[in-house]
């Protein structure tokens, strides 16, 4: 019932801190291998990660070109992560199938769900 599938995904994030653009970049996960599996994922857990690129942009920043001026930093990370996935067959759960001739608005009345007034 259960499938456990190993795959590599690559990802990237940007952000005004380090830890901003490793968080951006790992939450975009679920993402991407929701859209490599169209089955029903039950867990997505990382098993390596390894860093292809970091890279820290600095700029200086000055209001109205001369004013104030301040350093600004922005990060950007590339990361392989290398995850684990349970999937969930659907195709091999047996249900139940239970018809109503009557219709749900019958059923309901039958079965004492509606006050009556």
């Amino acid at each position: 019932m259960e499938k456990i599938v190993q795959f590599k995904v690559s990802v990237e994030g940007k952000g005004k801190s380090k830890e901003l653009a490793i968080n951006t970049a790992l939450g975009k996960i679920q993402r991407k291998v929701m859209d490599e599996f169209k089955a029903m994922i039950i867990r997505i857990e990382p098993v390596s990660i390894d860093v292809i690129e970091a890279i820290e942009h600095t700029y200086t920043e000055r209001f109205l070109l001369f004013f104030f001026p301040r350093k600004r930093s922005v990060y950007k990370v590339v990361i392989d992560v290398d995850v684990k996935i349970t999937l969930l067959k659907v195709e091999d759960i047996d249900f139940k199938k239970i018809e109503s001739p009557d219709g749900i608005v019958n059923n309901i009345f039958r079965n004492g769900q509606v006050a009556d007034k």
